[in-house]
């Protein structure tokens, strides 16, 4: 993620979570789906949670952005008196700040671009966001802009140099691999207000063809992604162009397939205008129980590495434990197809290989520590 920023600044990649942070407490996945059910929606459903179960979830509603959400569901309810209910008030209440000091950074990221001749794509986050009825209801950090290979090292150049407030952007050059080509992707953008100005966004096809691999990617973790998936399959237009959409390569079809399907059967997405509403194309049962598994879990395990940081045998093997794969992220990653055969094979080996890796480059690891050290 690149920042321009002065000398408090920085642009890099952001790491993941501390491997030896504290582990949350779990809760019920399924709970958090209950919270969530139509909660993007003008007029969500009213929720039927209890005040103990509300407080139980409260810490991994704020922890992953969600809290918003179920203010917008709870607020004409008794939960809006209690201890959670307050805390999600003011949930909704940051995200809408947020939004404008973002907003800000966003202007300041593309008035950068610009200048240095870059003609930038905003994608997910704020582009997500706007499809939300209320500014509160979806927080977003970093800029997701995408520009053309050919202007990505002046783009680089540009945000690198920024002597401002860090402007939060994560770069990317042209469009993942299997998503089509730059020149028409970008022919299909259009521009949408932000301010007194313009940004260009993808076209809501492209959109969904990005969101649906990343979610699966990440393993499913964060029920936000999943949120949005819901909103923009509900708010598409009737000219929306499934040929195009389904013309990209199967295995990419097949992936927005399945989190369309996953925004349906665990979060009660209205997906009736979509190519997958039949029950035929239902989801093997592992999959939605994988994503409620992933909001109950104790950590954030996408990886491509195992980090074995000591060699103690506890560690090791909290090690292990903390990043034992789910079984959406190997699906994925090993682009296997989302059948209803069993996962553990495959997460046998993935933990295999990832672990044969991370052991092989450990020596060269505790190199470069010792000569920090050293140094």
């Amino acid at each position: 993620m690149l920042q321009g920023g002065s000398a408090g600044g920085q642009y890099g990649v952001f790491a993941e979570p501390e491997l030896l942070s504290p582990v949350p407490q779990r809760v019920d996945g399924a709970s958090i789906a209950e919270v969530l059910h139509g909660s993007w929606r003008v007029a969500p459903p009213p929720v039927t949670v209890s005040s103990e179960t509300l407080e139980t979830l409260n810490a991994r509603l704020q922890a992953t952005g969600t809290g918003g959400l179920v203010w917008s569901r709870i607020r004409h309810s008794d939960l809006a008196e209690t201890e959670a209910g307050a805390s999600l008030h003011d949930a909704y209440r940051v995200h809408t700040l947020d939004a404008l000091r973002h907003d800000e950074r966003l202007k300041g990221a593309l008035h950068v671009l610009e200048t240095a001749g870059v003609q930038p794509v905003l994608a997910k986050g704020w582009s997500v966001a706007r499809s939300y009825p209320s500014r509160g209801l979806r927080p977003f950090g970093d800029h997701d802009l995408f520009v053309a290979p050919v202007e990505f090292l002046a783009a680089e150049t540009a945000l690198a140099a920024y002597q401002g407030e860090s402007l939060m952007v994560d770069l990317h050059m042209g469009v993942p691999a299997g998503r089509g080509d730059w020149a028409s992707v970008q022919a299909r953008t259009h521009e949408v207000e932000l301010g007194e100005r313009a940004v260009r966004v993808f076209a809501p096809e492209d959109q969904l063809g990005l969101l649906g691999p990343h979610l699966l990617f990440h393993g499913a973790w964060r029920p936000l992604w999943l949120c949005d998936i819901a909103v923009l399959v509900e708010s598409l237009s009737g000219d929306f162009d499934w040929d195009y959409l389904c013309s990209r390569p199967k295995r990419q079809v097949d992936e927005v397939r399945v989190v369309v399907r996953l925004a349906h059967e665990v979060l009660g997405a209205d997906i009736g205008r979509t190519p997958w509403a039949d029950s035929n194309h239902r989801l093997p049962a592992w999959l939605p129980k994988a994503t409620l598994a992933a909001w109950s879990d104790e950590h954030y395990s996408t990886t491509t590495s195992i980090m074995l940081t000591e060699a103690r045998v506890r560690t090791v093997l909290r090690s292990l434990r903390l990043r034992w794969p789910n079984p959406i992220e190997v699906t994925h990653r090993w682009g296997m197809p989302y059948n209803a055969l069993s996962r553990l094979p495959l997460q046998l080996w993935d933990a295999t290989v990832r672990t044969a890796r991370a052991v092989g480059g450990a020596p060269a690891r505790l190199g470069g520590r010792k000569r920090l050290s050293e140094s």
